[in-house]
C-alpha cells in the first residue's frame, strides 16, 4: 500500500504587544482531511452535513494577558467549523480561564477547567500551544538594537523579572549557559552560548 496523507492539523499562534501593558494571544487550530478520500466527509455529505469541504475542526481562542503578571484578563473564542452542533458549547466555558496565570501551574489549571469531559481535546491542545508560545515570545523577544536589548535585560533583572523560559530546557536552567550569559550583560541573541 502506498503512503497516503490522511490528516493535517495546523496550529497558528500570534502574540501582539498592545502597548498598554497587555499582550493579545490569538490561536487557531484547523483539522483537515481530503474530502474526496475521507469516509467521514462522505457520510456527512450523505446526511446533508454543513462542514466546509476538507475541514473537520476550525476554532480560535483569544487571550488578553497582563504582560507583567501573565494573568489572563479576557478569554474568548470561535468554533466556526465543527463536526457536531454541540461542540460549540465549549465557547461558553472559555471565560473560566480568566484569572489564570500563564506560569507554573497553568497546565493543571487548564485541565481543571477544560480537561476530559469538562471541555474539548482540540481546544485544550490549542490552549497549551498558546501558553507555550506566549512564554517563548517573552523569552526571545529582544529589541533589534543591541544597546536597547542590553538595557531591557538589565531592567528586567533589576525588576526581578522571571523569564518564562527558565527551566523549560537544558539551556535555560537558572545556572545554565543562557542565564549565566544574561547575568554577564550579554543577550540570548549571542549564538556562542
Amino acid at each position: 500500500m502506498a503512503r497516503k496523507l490522511i490528516h493535517t492539523r495546523t496550529i497558528t499562534v500570534k502574540v501582539y504587544d498592545e502597548g498598554d501593558g497587555t499582550l493579545s494571544l490569538e490561536g487557531r487550530l484547523d483539522d483537515e482531511q481530503d474530502p474526496n478520500e475521507s469516509g467521514y466527509f462522505a457520510q456527512v455529505r450523505k446526511k446533508g452535513g454543513y462542514l466546509k469541504p476538507g475541514t473537520i475542526h476550525g476554532m480560535s481562542v483569544a487571550y488578553r494577558v497582563d504582560a507583567k503578571t501573565s494573568e489572563i484578563v479576557k478569554s474568548n473564542g470561535e468554533f466556526d467549523v465543527r463536526p457536531h452542533t454541540g461542540c460549540g458549547k465549549v465557547l461558553e466555558w472559555l471565560p473560566k480561564m480568566e484569572g489564570v496565570k500563564i506560569t507554573t501551574g497553568y497546565t493543571q489549571a487548564q485541565r481543571d477547567r477544560f480537561g476530559g469531559p469538562l471541555g474539548c481535546a482540540h481546544m485544550n491542545t490549542l490552549m497549551q500551544v498558546m501558553a507555550n508560545t506566549k512564554n517563548a515570545s517573552g523569552a526571545y523577544y529582544i529589541p533589534k538594537d543591541p544597546d536597547s536589548a542590553k538595557a531591557m535585560v538589565k531592567r528586567r533583572l533589576s525588576e526581578g523579572y522571571v523569564n518564562p523560559a527558565i527551566n523549560s530546557c537544558h539551556m535555560w536552567t537558572p545556572d545554565g549557559p543562557i542565564m549565566s550569559a544574561l547575568k554577564q550583560g550579554r543577550t540570548s541573541m549571542d549564538h556562542d552560548i
